[in-house]
C-alpha cells in the first residue's frame, strides 16, 4: 500500500538517513508535521475569513428562505445568486485536509515498508525513546508500552479539550443563526419545514462532531508509533489554531 509514493520517499528516507546523527527521526516527524500545518495557516485563515462572509449574510439568507418557503428550487437559485454577487463561496474549503492525506501517507509507509524502492528501509532502525517507530502498541516489547501509553494519554487530553471547544463553537454558531433569524424578522414559528429539517440537524451535528475529535486516540492505538507522533502534533497544532483564528470572528463585526 501506498508504494507509488517510493519514488519520492526514497529521496526522502536518504535524508533523513543521513541526518540522524544530527536530527533524531521522531524529531524530524515532528517538524515535517508542523511545517505542513504552518504552510497550511494562511489557507486555513482565508477559509476563516470565508465563513465570517457567509455569516455576515445570514440575515439576507433568512429573508430569502422567508421569500421561498415552499420552493426549494428556487431558494437555491436565489442563494447561489446572492454568493456569487457577494463573492463568497457557499462551501466550506477541505483542502488542507486533503492536503495532509498524502502527508500522512508519506509518513506512514516510511516507517512500516520493509523495502523503500527496493532498497532496505533503514528507518525501521529507527527508535523514539528506546522504541522503534514502526512499532506498534499490541506488538511492541513489554518494556516499551509506557511510550504507546503516555502518547496516548496525551492525544486523549487533546480531543477532550479539541471536543470541548467544538461544543463550543457549535453553540455559537446556533446563537448567530438565531440573531440572524431574528435580525431578518422571521419568528422561529415561520420556519418551513426545510428549515426545520436544517435545524434538527444541527442538532444531531452539535451532539455527534465532537466526539469525532477521540478518533485520533484510535488511530494512535492502531498505527505505528511514528504515524501517532504525526497524529498528535496535527491535533495539537489544530487546537491552538482553531483557537486563535476563532478570535478573527469575535474581533470581526457582523456585517
Amino acid at each position: 500500500m501506498f508504494a507509488f509514493l517510493d519514488p519520492v520517499l526514497i529521496h526522502l528516507h536518504d535524508l533523513l538517513a543521513v541526518l540522524d546523527p544530527w536530527v533524531p527521526a521522531a524529531l524530524v516527524v515532528v517538524l515535517l508535521t508542523v511545517a505542513i500545518r504552518l504552510a497550511l495557516h494562511p489557507m486555513n485563515r482565508g477559509m476563516q475569513r470565508g465563513t465570517l462572509r457567509r455569516r455576515d449574510l445570514q440575515p439576507r439568507l433568512e429573508k430569502l428562505r422567508a421569500e421561498h418557503p415552499d420552493d426549494p428550487q428556487a431558494l437555491q437559485r436565489a442563494t447561489l445568486d446572492l454568493y456569487r454577487e457577494e463573492g463568497v463561496s457557499p462551501l466550506p474549503g477541505c483542502l488542507p485536509i486533503l492536503i495532509q492525506l498524502p502527508v500522512f501517507s508519506m509518513v506512514y509507509r516510511l516507517f512500516t515498508a520493509q523495502e523503500i524502492d527496493g532498497q532496505h528501509n533503514q528507518l525501521l532502525d529507527h527508535t523514539f525513546l528506546g522504541t522503534p517507530m514502526s512499532d506498534h502498541l499490541f506488538t511492541t516489547g513489554t518494556g516499551n508500552h509506557w511510550v504507546f501509553l503516555v502518547l496516548i494519554g496525551l492525544t486523549l487530553v487533546v480531543a477532550a479539550f479539541a471536543a470541548r471547544q467544538m461544543r463550543r463553537h457549535l453553540a455559537q454558531d446556533k446563537a448567530a443563526a438565531a440573531a440572524a433569524r431574528e435580525a431578518a424578522g422571521v419568528p422561529p414559528a415561520q420556519l418551513s419545514d426545510q428549515q426545520r429539517i436544517m435545524q434538527d440537524s444541527m442538532e444531531q451535528m452539535t451532539k455527534v462532531l465532537p466526539l469525532m475529535s477521540f478518533l485520533t486516540v484510535l488511530a494512535v492505538v492502531s498505527l505505528p508509533l511514528a504515524a501517532g507522533l504525526y497524529l498528535v502534533t496535527s491535533s495539537s497544532w489544530g487546537l491552538l489554531e482553531r483557537a486563535s483564528l476563532r478570535r478573527i470572528g469575535t474581533s470581526a463585526s457582523p456585517g
